[in-house]
């Protein structure tokens, strides 16, 4: 009888160890191709939430949006800006960045420079996030998250 119930519990054991095991893995983003990547990419309003472990709020919104012909244009957070990208599989790229000059006091300067100077050394785009979701890496692993703000679900 001893043996028999160590044998019952070492196989309960085994099945909750399988059925744990199973359900890990599953729930992965699976990678997008370029035509996937560029589709979910253009067209929406990205906001920027945070730069590495630096919070950026909504007052005001920094944004940016991709466009189908290769140009972007956002809001630093004071000043306009405009340029190009380029999109290649997942490696991201942006030419020069032109912006308007107007000064709104140290803080919101330095909030756009920062903004501004990460944008400068993206270098991906990080596939495995949620559509809504938007994470740019620098050429040194640092990354830059926005939302659109669209996510479609149940509360949104």
């Amino acid at each position: 009888m001893s043996t028999l119930w160590k044998r019952m519990c070492c196989a309960a054991m085994l099945l909750a160890i399988m059925a744990g095991l199973g359900a890990c893995g599953s729930h992965e983003t699976p990678v997008m191709n370029e035509d996937a990547l560029r589709q979910a990419l253009v067209g929406k309003t990205w906001t920027l939430r945070k730069i590495v472990s630096r919070d950026f709020d909504d007052d005001p919104a920094q944004t940016i949006k991709f466009n189908a012909d290769g140009t972007v244009e956002g809001f630093g957070g004071c000043n306009a800006f405009t340029g190009t990208y380029t999109l290649s599989d997942d490696h991201l790229e942006f030419g020069p960045l032109a912006s308007t000059h107007k000064s709104c006091g140290p803080s919101e300067d330095e909030r756009e420079y920062t903004f501004l100077s990460y944008l400068a050394q993206v270098r991906r785009i990080d596939t495995q996030t949620e559509p809504e979701e938007l994470v740019l890496m620098t050429d040194n692993q640092s990354e830059v998250h926005f939302t659109s703000g669209e996510s479609g679900g149940l509360f949104w």
